[in-house]
């Protein structure tokens, strides 16, 4: 056993502490341990819970480039991925994430997994993931975009999983039954379709940090996804990447409105770019649009500062 455990100490995060640990998920204690920015509620399992209204504003956002800028701005330069096969692309993804690793399998690592897992009376282990899901998770499987050994559902157990979290999910892996799945309705990112199961694969962690892509992932994190790809936001930051969005969006509806009806007399340096907004009635313009817009959602339109400025106003003019 403390064989076992050396050689996973090795494979697997250095900071996940114990075998049960890598097997059953981090404690409430290292979910918060590891999520010290976020002040707000968590789920019983210490994973940050981001209010629904937040997740509301999220999925009601159409730009999920908005997102790069504060992102990267706070210090997270690497939170997005992208080059997945989507089912029902034209769906929108936004959702806690919930995580799940696995890895290729050794005998006498595994062997003790699934023995452990078959004396608690589990399932199989990605059955035994699902069984963990709540309301408004998104479910985060880590393949490591193995395709051949890294299926996790077909239409059966896809529709489980929208059964108990109302979200689609994600799997940096295959996907099989891809006729069935898809007329489910609901978004499903992977990297190819493989009519097989995952056999010589093993699940090494629930809710601990996993790697996608270019992305580390962790449980509590909120993801959005839409047709280009995921981007994974750091619980703390959801509320500012949510209204950034909100506004990004509302002044580029402004932008494209402004130059359509100009019919070519608005040069694009007027509204876009290093010198744009120079032209005060426009930045005034632009403002009251994006305050209006706020108002008729019921929310108090956001102020511009020094820090956020908006419309090429710094201040409320």
């Amino acid at each position: 056993m403390a064989r076992i455990r050396q050689v996973l100490a090795v494979l697997i995060v250095a900071s996940i502490p114990s075998l049960n640990a890598q097997m059953t998920g981090w404690g409430k204690d290292e979910i918060i341990k590891y999520t010290p920015r976020w002040q707000g509620e968590r789920f019983e399992d210490g994973r940050p819970r981001v209010p629904d209204a937040v997740l509301e504003r999220l999925e009601n956002a159409t730009s999920e480039e908005a997102a790069w800028g504060p992102l990267r701005r706070e210090g997270y330069p690497h939170q997005w991925e992208g080059g997945w096969q989507i089912l029902n692309s034209d769906k929108r993804l936004v959702g806690r994430v919930f995580t799940a690793r696995y890895m290729p399998g050794r005998a006498e690592i595994s062997s003790i997994v699934e023995a452990e897992a078959q004396e608690r009376g589990d399932s199989q282990s990605n059955v035994r993931v699902m069984d963990l899901l709540q309301p408004g998770d998104v479910v985060i499987v880590d393949h490591y975009a193995n395709i051949v050994h890294g299926v996790f559902t077909g239409d059966n157990l896809a529709a489980a999983i929208y059964s108990r979290t109302g979200k689609g999910y994600v799997n940096n892996g295959g996907i099989r039954d891809v006729e069935g799945t898809e007329p489910l309705g609901f978004p499903i990112y992977f990297r190819a379709p493989f009519p097989g199961t995952f056999p010589g694969r093993m699940l090494v962690g629930i809710n601990v940090p996993i790697q996608i892509g270019d992305v580390t992932v962790m449980p509590g994190d909120v993801v959005v996804g839409d047709k280009e790809g995921l981007t994974f936001i750091p619980a703390h930051l959801a509320e500012k990447v949510a209204e950034h969005h909100e506004v990004t969006t509302l002044v580029d509806e402004w932008r494209k409105d402004k130059f359509l009806a100009a019919g070519g007399s608005i040069k694009p340096s007027e509204l876009y770019g290093r010198i744009a907004f120079q032209n005060q009635a426009h930045s005034r313009e632009c403002y009251e649009y994006v305050s209006r817009k706020y108002r008729e959602k019921g929310l108090t339109p956001p102020v511009p500062s020094e820090e956020t400025p908006m419309c090429g106003l710094r201040s409320r003019q």
